[in-house]
């Protein structure tokens, strides 16, 4: 009797160490590489769960890449200024994203130039849909650090 129940006992810990093992695998990962990978799983879920699909990322880290359109002074935000940035990878996956970058440091801002590419890492804030079709989305970003790309 004695033999049954430890067996029943190690059975029975082997079974929970394997199921919280799982839920740890299951969790997302804390940095989310924002790639052609990460843009071909975007395009193929369908428009109807693309808000979805960006909220279950929100508040994660993010690396990305894109050509600066603007820099713009932004008062008001807890953020002064502004990096708009476009994602020219997307395109070809018939995607629009816009990246606004938001940063506090005018010496980060100081040494950049539009039309340059930017890589950066950051926090993902929101995103905002631009169109009923769900393919276009402006991607808030708090930024942690940036750095130019070289042509």
């Amino acid at each position: 009797m004695t033999k049954i129940l430890t067996a029943g006992m190690i059975g029975l810990i082997a079974l929970l160490s394997v199921q919280a093992f799982s839920e740890e695998e299951a969790q997302e990962p804390t940095r989310l590489q924002m790639d052609a990978r990460f843009y071909d799983d975007f395009s193929k879920t369908p428009a109807i769960l693309r808000d979805d699909f960006l909220k279950k990322r929100l508040n994660t880290v993010v690396l990305g890449r894109g050509r600066i359109t603007a820099i713009t002074r932004v008062p008001g935000f807890k953020k002064n200024f502004r990096i708009d940035m476009t994602e020219e990878e997307t395109e070809r996956l018939n995607i629009r994203i816009i990246y606004r970058i938001h940063v506090d440091s005018r010496q980060t801002i100081s040494m950049l130039k539009e039309q340059e590419r930017l890589e950066f890492t950051g926090q993902l804030i929101g995103y905002t849909p631009l169109n009923s079709k769900r393919n276009s989305y402006i991607l808030d970003i708090l930024m942690e650090k940036g750095a130019m790309l070289i042509e």
